[in-house]
């Protein structure tokens, strides 16, 4: 039995990469979805590309719903998104980040499935392939490393639509309130599905991305507040040492360096990725 999706994008000035993330909204081989975009009031020419794709997700019967209100920031709109989602589980798909293919909302669907009397899975997550300085990457999945560091990528889950507005992410957090979304869940003891699939392409110049040393530095609060964090004033503050450098070469070393960086670090950790590319993303490119 198929369950609805809501796909929700949050967007604000952010015309000349929307395109590619409806358009692999748009090209799912899977009909019981719908999509919101949760626009937080942009002055470009956002409510013109969104206008011009209504009647195809019409001709679709897929609901398409478009919320544009002042919002404050990335975590409230998407509080504000789940407010308007009708949809069985939820996927934060934001602007310029895309599917992987035509077939993720059928897989997870498939994952969702359950048998008589099984618990229904809270989080259902899968592979994020990462594009940054010219090449893919796989961002580093790992369930069992929830209480050390974000297991996936928020934008490889689907969340249950109720457990998600019982549990709303806290606006306090600039950076990471996925992060302690992710761990309330685990915290509740929910059941987490893996759906097996490469669920999006997402490129590394968000602001989690951009803002490494503040992101990982939330995180480590979010796990204190949680009870899950054990390290002393003394290893916090070389922690914190360690970040600044990170945070220093990712702001004013060259690309060319940076690239090597990370090409190094890739291959140590076994992220090496060779997609299968989308045609919405070939165009991006």
């Amino acid at each position: 039995m198929s369950v609805n999706i809501s796909v929700i994008t949050i967007c604000y000035n952010a015309a000349k990469v929307l395109p590619l993330t409806i358009e692999s909204v748009l090209s799912q081989d899977y009909d019981s979805f719908e999509y919101i975009i949760q626009d937080g009031n942009s002055t470009d020419n956002t409510p013109e590309i969104v206008g011009s794709y209504k009647d195809k997700f019409a001709a679709r019967n897929i609901r398409f719903v478009y919320n544009r209100k002042k919002d404050g920031g990335i975590y409230d709109a998407m509080n504000k998104g789940s407010a308007s989602a009708e949809g069985d589980y939820i996927n934060f798909m934001n602007a310029g980040d895309c599917f992987y293919d035509t077939h993720v909302l059928s897989s997870v669907s498939d994952a969702a499935a359950v048998e008589d009397g099984e618990e229904k899975p809270a989080v259902i997550y899968g592979d994020c392939a990462v594009y940054e300085y010219g090449r893919f990457y796989l961002f580093p999945k790992s369930l069992e490393k929830i209480e050390e560091s974000m297991p996936f990528s928020h934008q490889s889950v689907f969340a249950a639509s109720d457990f998600v507005r019982e549990h709303p992410f806290n606006t306090t957090y600039r950076y990471s309130a996925d992060y302690d979304f992710l761990l309330t869940a685990h915290d509740k003891g929910v059941r987490f599905c893996d759906s097996d699939t490469t669920v999006c392409i997402t490129t590394a110049d968000g602001t989690s991305s951009v803002n490494y040393h503040d992101t990982l530095m939330e995180s480590a609060a979010i796990l204190k507040n949680h009870g899950k964090y054990h390290h002393s004033e003394t290893e916090l503050a070389r922690i914190e040492r360690s970040l600044k450098i990170k945070q220093f070469v990712l702001d004013h070393f060259p690309v060319f360096v940076k690239k090597i960086i990370r090409d190094l670090q890739i291959k140590s950790r076994g992220q090496n990725f060779d997609p299968v590319i989308p045609p919405w993303y070939k165009a991006f490119l």
